[in-house]
């Protein structure tokens, strides 16, 4: 079996990496990614209420932990291209979606690794 390829940022990154809270989060991504604004205040609200009904705060961590590891991607302009071309690969049902998942994959994997937790 062959060792699948490791994901390497080749540009430099666009911002410095924020801190995994909302406001530095939601900062970051007014500078990469503006049109995801309004879907970021009402998953913030969605975890906000889940943690409040819940008595819990995995739902503020687990929403914090996704916009760092999209911002994480986002901030290196290689690897947001090249996920935004496989994304569209499997949206599209190309020949080869099985293996366009799989490295997205590896490039979610690597952003994890780059946040580390």
């Amino acid at each position: 079996m062959s060792e699948q390829p490791v994901v390497e940022a080749i540009e430099a990154p666009f911002i410095p990496r924020p801190d995994a809270n909302p406001a530095a989060l939601r900062a970051a991504l007014t500078q990469l990614a503006p049109s995801r604004l309004k879907e970021f205040d009402r998953r913030l609200v969605e975890a906000s209420t889940k943690a409040q009904t819940n008595q819990s705060l995995g739902p503020l961590w687990l929403f914090c932990r996704s916009w760092a590891q999209f911002i994480e991607v986002e901030r290196h302009p290689d690897i947001a291209r090249r996920q935004a071309e496989l994304l569209a690969m499997v949206n599209e049902g190309h020949p080869n979606t099985r293996e366009a998942a799989s490295e997205i994959s590896r490039i979610l994997a690597w952003a994890d690794a780059r946040l580390g937790r």
